[in-house]
This record gives structure tokens, sequence and C-alpha cells, in this order.
């Protein structure tokens, strides 16, 4: 499933729905964004345990794990700088 999003300046970007995404649910990104349903931050800000979908590599780049319709996977460790994820396989 997709979702569209309509940003405070109007633009209109389709997002990968995440499970339990509600209609006019707001959404928010950003290192400060709260732990919710559709809200993107970094793996860093993630609690263990957590389970996510649409996984960044590199900053930037775009989601590239866990992406398909009913994947996800989940926060397992971290270690300074790396965050340790379970895939599903």
């Amino acid at each position: 499933n997709i979702a569209l999003l309509v940003y405070a300046d109007g633009e209109k970007r389709y997002i990968i729905a995440p499970k339990g995404l509600q209609v006019g649910q707001t959404v928010e990104s950003g290192a400060e964004a709260d732990i919710k349903v559709g809200n993107a931050l970094p793996l860093q800000n993630i609690p263990v345990g957590t389970v996510i979908h649409n996984i960044e590599l590199k900053p930037g780049k775009g989601g590239q794990l866990a992406r398909s319709a009913g994947a996800s996977s989940q926060v397992l460790g971290k270690e300074g700088k790396y965050v340790l994820i379970r895939l599903r396989s």
C-alpha cells in the first residue's frame, strides 16, 4: 500500500504506507521526530526492539531494505555509530 502525504508547503508525495498508518494521521521526519507509526528518523534515534521498514543504507540514498508489502525489520542493538537490525529472509 502507498500513502499520499501533503507537506506544509502544499507539496504532495507518495510513501510506502506502514502497517497501522491511519487516514488523516500526521507524520514527521527528522532526528527529533517522535517514535510513531509513519515517522522517519535516523536509525541511531530509534529504540532497540522497534519494528522498522524502508531502511536507508546511507543517509539521503533512499530506502533500500524492507520495502516490499508486509516487509519489516527490527532494531536489535546499537554500538557506537552502528545499529544492528534483523532482516527477514
